[in-house]
């Protein structure tokens, strides 16, 4: 394989872009999409919201985008058909705006106006018009929100207080990284009884040899390339990665980075200087 298509495969299979497509299913990846499901195929008491809380780095955004997918029915990504036509899920980065600005953004990503185009003029109407999303409770909108600490207190209160407990024509599903910021939210939707999703385990070495290959793979590495990756290789960014994706995408990123140049690898640097044994890393980010 050349340096030019090395260079374009290797961005692509450890990108920090969350493809549904690149998803590599694994027993706790599984375990959790199979929870979001149920939760969301029910609409009794927790059916209204639900929270995805895991460490930094593990893949909550990357399981919010494969969510997305299913309940839209993308048929490139090979998963079922929505019951009604149209768009029945959203995936948002972040949550940190009043509910009236939030609203005009995700009528604004789906492509519809509020009110003719306007924007609605208080938050009464903006929550409104967020309820609109759906159908009916048998038919939800579900609105998957990232990084949904960042959700200011004012949001927090009027979805809390406004929200149906049961049969909501909204379903909200929030990533939260497992700390006390964590603890507060869902506090304070305690009276919506939110679904807890915990998402906690890290890759194991067989686990990180898989996702290796079939990341390569759906990148468009050949056989061969995968093959002729060395085994200490992937023992030590198993380790150094603690098993967490978005640090091992790091460390393969840069072990291609330094075959590109000719050059000899960070890891393979840092072994020779201290015979060095691996010390994991903790990373924050997402994948």
């Amino acid at each position: 394989m050349s340096s030019e298509p090395l260079s374009i495969s290797s961005d692509r299979a450890f990108s920090e872009t969350s493809d549904p497509a690149a998803y590599v299913p694994r027993a706790s990846t599984e375990t959790a999409l199979e929870s979001i499901r149920t939760w969301g195929e029910s609409d009794g008491e927790g059916s209204t919201l639900a929270a995805l809380i895991g460490q930094p780095g593990l893949g909550k955004t990357l399981l919010l985008r494969v969510t997305e997918a299913r309940v839209n029915g993308d048929a490139s990504s090979g998963f079922a058909a929505p019951t009604t036509p149209g768009v029945r899920a959203l995936y948002v980065p972040y949550g940190g705006l009043d509910l009236k600005d939030f609203c005009v953004w995700v009528y604004g990503l789906l492509g519809r106006g509020i009110r003719d185009g306007k924007v609605a003029p208080n938050e009464e109407e903006a929550l409104a018009a967020m309820l609109a999303l759906g159908r009916s409770g048998a038919d939800p909108f579900y609105l998957l929100i990232d990084d949904a600490d960042s959700m200011p207190e004012s949001t927090i209160r009027l979805l809390a207080s406004g929200l149906p407990a049961t049969e909501s024509p909204l379903r909200i599903l929030m990533a939260l990284n497992s700390d006390s910021k964590a603890s507060r939210l869902i506090s304070q939707f305690i009276s919506l009884g939110p679904h807890e999703i915990r998402f906690s385990e890290r890759l194991s070495m067989e686990e990180t040899t898989d996702y290796l290959a079939k990341r390569m793979r759906w990148a468009g590495f050949s056989e061969a390339a995968i093959g002729a990756l060395p085994e200490d290789w992937i023992h030590r960014v198993h380790s150094l990665s603690s098993g967490v994706p978005r640090a091992l995408h790091g460390l393969a990123a840069r072990y291609f980075d330094d075959h590109l140049r000719g050059s000899v690898s960070d890891l393979d640097r840092k072994q020779q200087r201290e015979d060095w044994m691996g010390r994991p890393i903790e990373d924050d980010l997402e994948v």
